[in-house]
Order: C-alpha cells, then structure tokens, then sequence
C-alpha cells in the first residue's frame, strides 16, 4: 500500500501544470477547465453629481448622473429602494433616468463588479418629486420594481427579467426596449410580479451591456420608467470585474522522476524475492 501511494505521488509531482488566459493553446494529451474568478470588488465610490441637494421635480423621470469607477456597474437608490442601474463608462461616469416617490427622496449610489460585490457608498443626495394638483396620492402612484439590477448570458441564449408593477390604476401596458433595436409590449389585467425573457443574438456596446428601458402605464394614464442592465457576454470571456482561467495540464512526465519510479519498482521485486527466499527456508528448518 505504501509503494502504490509513493508511486502516485511521483506521478503527481511529474505532471506540468500551466495557467493560461481564455485564449491559451491546447495540446495533445491536455485538456482546459474554465472559471470565472471573481476580480476586486470597487473599492472608490461612486458620486452623484446631478441632480443637485435640495432640488424639487414636477415630473418623473429624472436624469441622475455622476462619477464612478471604471468598469463598475452602479446601482441608484431612493430611500433605499432601488430605482435603476447603469453601466460605469469608459471616461468613469455614468447616466441614467429614474423615477422618484412622491415627497422625500433620498439617493444614493453604490458601485458593483461583475460578481455583485458593492463598493462603497456614495453621500446622499437629498431632493423631492412634488404632490400632484390633481390629488394623486402615494398610494396610487404607479411604480417599477426588480430584485436584480442586472442579468447576464452568452449570446444566443434566453435573459429572464423579473419585474412588478405596484400601485396606479389596472390595467397595465408595459413597454420594453431592449437596447438592441427589438422592444415588446406586454399587458397586465393587475398589479404585482411578472417577468419577461429576450435572446441578445450578438455583443454589443460598452463591454457587450444594453441598458434596458422598461416604461409603463395605467389605465388613469400615470407612466413609471425604470432602467436597467443586461450584460451579454463574449464566450471567449468573462464579464467585468472577473477574469477567465484556464488551465491546462500537460501530462508529460519528466524524465528524471521516470528513473526514480523504475529504480523503486525495481528494488520493491528483488525486495520481494529476498522476503519468498527467507521464508522458504524458515518452512526448510521448521520441516
């Protein structure tokens, strides 16, 4: 048992292993195991720099704007709700339409990578989306929601965004424009969570992102907007803020520790012969 274990741990030792990028060769007797490993969560934050503290709004949407780190996604916040997401640029900005709750909003930003590790907070933002004259009240304004702020997959395949309408008047028309030319319309008879699935047939844009736009409206003609983002990744990589591997084993044995293997080999069988001739004379003497 113990000589089978020092074998094995001699082939171990003998085997050439090589880390190369997404786009590393293959050779004969090797084969590649791909991984996403996750890169460093942000650690600046992002600012927000538009609108400014204490600015009042009439209408929904607003543009929130500011600065952030390189390849980071930023997700935007009212009082602690999400209300959108947007893709860091490569000039370190970033620039989306959200909608507000009527009265008190307080926004803040939070950088992400591409694994979902958040960076750190922005400082507040504080403004107001003032009472509409007609008398709608917070419990009838119409609102988007979504529990991601992005989703991902290679081109060609099947994207499903989970969504919810909460408040207005039903029923609902939703429309979606998926950043590459195609929109759909949905139609809702009620509030509450519903989803809807988009094939991405190639990369594009900024890091193969689409910012997805999502618009609704009721039936007393109040309309919520919430941006979102959809990351569609190259197959030869991985998205922002993680690195492919791939590592490659070459089962070459080093020529060496074959010496060393067949002089073990060799010395456990004539081992083995000394041990039968010892014992056949010990059964000699004893008969």
């Amino acid at each position: 048992m113990v000589f089978i274990v020092l074998c094995l741990g001699i082939v171990l030792m003998s085997l050439s292993i090589s880390a190369s990028a997404a786009e590393g060769t293959k050779g004969p007797g090797s084969f590649s195991v791909t991984a996403v490993v996750s890169g460093p969560r942000p650690s600046a934050a992002a600012t927000i720099t538009s609108p400014g503290n204490g600015q009042t709004f009439q209408d929904n949407p607003i543009s929130v704007s500011g600065t952030c780190p390189l390849k980071s996604l930023v997700k935007i916040f009212t009082n602690g709700i999400f209300v959108g997401s947007s893709i860091c640029d490569s000039s370190g900005h970033f620039k989306l339409q959200s909608d507000l709750v009527i009265g008190k909003n307080e926004l803040t930003a939070l950088p992400f990578n591409a694994t979902n590790q958040s960076g750190p907070e922005s400082p507040s933002v504080n403004i107001t989306l003032a009472f509409p004259t007609g008398g709608l009240g917070f419990s009838q304004q119409l609102l988007l929601q979504s529990s991601n702020f992005y989703r991902g997959a290679l081109p060609g395949e099947e994207i499903s965004w989970p969504l919810e309408i909460m408040g207005g008047v039903s029923p609902y028309a939703v429309i979606f424009n998926w950043g590459d030319t195609k929109d759909d319309l949905l139609t809702r008879s009620q509030a509450g969570p519903f989803e809807l699935k988009h094939t991405y047939q190639k990369v594009g844009g900024y890091l193969g992102t689409y910012p997805l736009i999502v618009k609704a409206t009721d039936a007393a003609g109040n309309h919520a907007f919430l941006q979102l983002t959809s990351i569609v990744n190259s197959p030869k990589g991985a998205a922002s803020g993680a690195t492919a591997l791939t590592i490659t084993p070459n089962f070459k044995l080093i020529w060496p520790l074959w010496i060393v293997l067949l002089f073990m080999i060799f010395s456990f069988w004539l081992g083995e012969r000394r041990e039968k001739k010892i014992m056949q004379r010990q059964f000699a003497a004893l008969a």
